[in-house]
């Protein structure tokens, strides 16, 4: 019995996770599939599953659930971290199990479905067995093309389980890399974002590596505009920076995955540097990149961290004078080396920190904001909602302007002229 080829997915987490949705989106696309939004009643369901805090284990299930609940005879396809870590506990949920670098199984399984045929599997094979997953994202409406350059990381942090989940470092080849960016540029893309699990890692296992892709991308056909995601202070040396500098339409936002201003805690977290190299490496990318900004990944209230260990975290917020921070309070992770680690605190204490640090960081925006009130910035506009254009600036500061032009997809200057939740308000320079 054929079936109806109608499918949704949810995905939860990263912009790894985001790209290869769009993938496997792509894929049943092409072969005849009627991509729905979750919502709406399905024949298939994927859910791309993350594990990285517990809190997002049960938004994963409960996702898996709704599909469920809403076509209670549909197929229901389960990847990504949370079902590699818990494959068991995802196929008592779902009908099919997959992990994080099998995800195409997915597409074959809802192809098999469509056909008459019983799909039900589980395989969640060990991600270090298997080589880069080749997939391919398909243009969307989206102003800001994401590339996946590497899946996996080597890092031996011991707050996270996504070593566990995503296996060891491979990189995409630069090749199909740069021919992604070149269809990018084809079809029009202003801006384009490498990323991956562990971005820096990129090439380490092909003797290659990040720097020079990014040179060679900037020497080739590609979207005009570049920027990185998440990246290892360590990887941001003085040297490093310098070579940024000089990449043609390297735009000047760095996201850095902090995670703490203390060395005390870096080094009970086993991150790859200390506080000293965070301060010197984020004082030379001034040096080289001008104007640059940086956002950052700060976790607060971690295992044995202490009132003068935290109080060097508002100090580093101070020194970066960050454009944004994600801020949260540490979340155990059953598995983890700090799940079991001596001074824990309580989730009041860790729940304070965090607050303490939001309101810090919001200050630290607020202040940002009155010394740019006035000036000048280009935007790349990515929606228009209501009577509002909104986008990021260079440096990646949101705004809005009030307009009724169309601006999706340009990039426009604009002069700031005030500030609030989170975002600046502009009016668009004429003439």
């Amino acid at each position: 019995m054929m079936r109806e080829k109608t499918a949704a997915f949810c995905t939860l987490g990263c912009r790894v996770n985001q790209y290869e949705s769009d993938a496997m989106a792509h894929e049943l696309s092409v072969r005849g599939w009627d991509i729905r939004p979750f919502s709406e009643p399905c024949s298939v369901y994927i859910i791309n599953t993350c594990a990285v805090t517990a809190e997002s284990e049960r938004k994963s299930r409960q996702m898996i659930r709704r599909a469920r609940n809403t076509s209670p005879g549909a197929f229901v396809a389960v990847c990504g971290c949370y079902s590699q870590i818990k494959p068991g506990e995802a196929a008592e949920l779902a009908d099919l199990v997959c992990g994080t670098r099998n995800k195409m199984a997915a597409v074959e399984a809802a192809e098999r479905f469509a056909g008459g045929l019983d799909p039900s599997a589980v395989s969640v094979p060990d991600p270090s067995s298997l080589p880069y997953e080749p997939l391919f994202a398909p243009y969307t409406d989206r102003t800001r093309a994401f590339v996946k350059i590497e899946d996996g990381c080597d890092g031996k942090c011991t707050y996270c389980i996504i070593k566990e989940a995503r296996g060891r470092v491979v990189s995409r080849s630069e090749d199909d890399i740069l021919n992604e960016l070149e269809r990018l540029y084809d079809a029009g893309y202003p801006e384009a974002v490498l990323t991956g699990i562990e971005t820096a890692a990129y090439g380490r296992d092909t003797g290659t590596d990040l720097l020079g892709l990014l040179e060679k991308a900037s020497a080739s056909k590609c979207p005009p505009r570049l920027r990185l995601g998440s990246i290892d202070p360590a990887w941001l040396t003085r040297e490093r920076s310098a070579r940024l500098s000089a990449i043609p339409g390297f735009l000047p936002h760095i996201h850095l995955s902090v995670q703490s201003g203390s060395s005390a805690v870096l080094a009970a977290m086993k991150r790859k540097y200390n506080a000293d190299m965070l301060y010197e490496n984020v004082a030379a990318c001034r040096e080289n990149i001008p104007g640059v900004r940086f956002s950052a990944d700060i976790i607060a209230g971690f295992p044995g961290e202490t009132e003068e260990d935290f109080g060097k975290t508002v100090e580093f917020l101070d020194f970066a004078d960050l454009v944004h921070a994600h801020i949260f309070p540490f979340s155990e992770r059953k598995g983890t080396p700090a799940a079991t680690m001596a001074g824990r605190l309580d989730k009041k204490t860790k729940a304070e920190r965090a607050a303490r640090l939001s309101a810090h960081q919001a200050r630290i925006e607020e202040r940002d904001a009155e010394k740019a009130k006035g000036t000048f910035a280009r935007v790349l506009f990515e929606e228009n909602s209501g009577d509002f254009a909104y986008g990021h600036t260079d440096d990646f500061r949101y705004v809005r302007v009030r307009t009724d032009e169309k601006l999706h997809g340009r990039i426009v200057m604009v002069v700031l002229t005030g500030y609030g939740d989170g975002t600046y308000e502009a009016e668009l320079v004429k003439g």
